[in-house]
């Protein structure tokens, strides 16, 4: 051989490896947030959280976000979609219903859920101890909140009678109510369900007319209805109806009452869990958390407006007022 095609011949077998390794240094982790809807409040916070834990965008980790524009039929096929176009590291799933779909798309690409039910019950883990598949994350068991929102409206109403829980497909198709029924026929309540199927149907579902015959309403942690928080808010207030929400967000912005877990805590929670897996954690090693911290927040401004004299003891238990 000769000398100079002998030089080339080296000087690519130190190239090729170089270059390759070059590749690899470049591949960034793909992360892809999956939910029903565009949630801006849950996507700042996600980026912020990550910045904290030292991940930037573009140079080590690639953040994506998908979402149904609220259409949770479509979730499934969405779901699919994203697992056939392949490099995904994990997928951050928001609700039930987007961990599922997830979840039947694929068993072998990590999930972290923020799921609003029993992971177990529904299928996405085998314990919460030791999940097993490639599942973990936050499990709310919004029902038993929704439950004590149930109590605390008879704390804040003791004469009502009927009492409307507000849902749409997102919370009404991925948990059982019936604790929630049980609960309010134990305490005097005739409750029926109040669905909102189509968000564009928010304004008739829950106009004045509509809500007549309810003396109170009570909502379940639901993503969709959070993303039309403002548009909620004017409709109850139109219709000059008690309501008690989910999380505090809905108080800040003109709501009566919100009792739940701390979402924003919850939030960190699942953050630090994506941190784990794509650090090399199996999400079926990974235990689903429960929620440990709950708020309850009170406008009294708005308690004023609607005649409402909230008992010492409620108003004691409350973690904001306010005036």
């Amino acid at each position: 051989m000769r000398r100079r095609g002998f030089i080339g011949l080296l000087g690519g077998t130190v190239t090729w490896p170089l270059l390759a390794k070059a590749q690899q240094r470049s591949r960034l982790p793909r992360v892809v947030y999956f939910a029903p809807v565009d949630i801006p409040a849950q996507t700042d916070a996600t980026r912020k959280l990550l910045a904290e834990l030292g991940y930037v965008e573009g140079r080590n980790i690639r953040l994506e976000f998908r979402n149904a524009a609220g259409n949770v039929d479509a979730l499934p096929a969405l779901a699919q979609e994203l697992v056939r176009e392949g490099d995904i590291d994990v997928i951050v799933a928001i609700s039930t219903p987007a961990a599922l779909a997830a979840h039947k798309a694929t068993q072998t690409i990590p999930i972290v859920a923020f799921a609003a039910v029993d992971p177990v019950a529904s299928g996405l883990a085998d314990s919460l101890a030791r999940p097993g598949r490639n599942v973990t994350g936050i499990a709310v068991f919004s029902e038993e909140t929704t439950v004590k929102r149930v109590e605390l409206m008879r704390e804040v109403l003791p004469r009502a009678v009927h009492l409307g829980t507000v849902t749409t497909k997102v919370s009404s198709g991925a948990q059982s109510l019936m604790p929630v029924l049980e609960t309010g026929r134990k305490l005097g309540f005739e409750i029926e369900q109040i669905n909102i199927d189509d968000p564009t149907a928010i304004a008739k579902i829950l106009s004045p007319g509509a809500l007549a015959r309810f003396d109170g309403l009570v909502f379940v942690p639901d993503v969709v209805l959070s993303s039309h928080m403002a548009e909620v808010i004017k409709m109850v207030g139109l219709s000059n109806k008690p309501a008690i929400f989910a999380s505090p967000e809905w108080v800040a912005n003109g709501g009566l009452i919100s009792l739940g877990p701390d979402f924003s805590d919850a939030t960190r929670h699942l953050i630090s869990q994506l941190d784990r897996v794509l650090k090399g954690a199996k999400p079926g090693d990974l235990p689903f958390e429960r929620p440990t911290k709950f708020d309850l927040r009170i406008n009294l401004r708005i308690a004023n407006a609607l005649g409402i004299e909230l008992p010492p003891t409620v108003l004691a238990r409350a973690d904001e007022v306010i005036e």
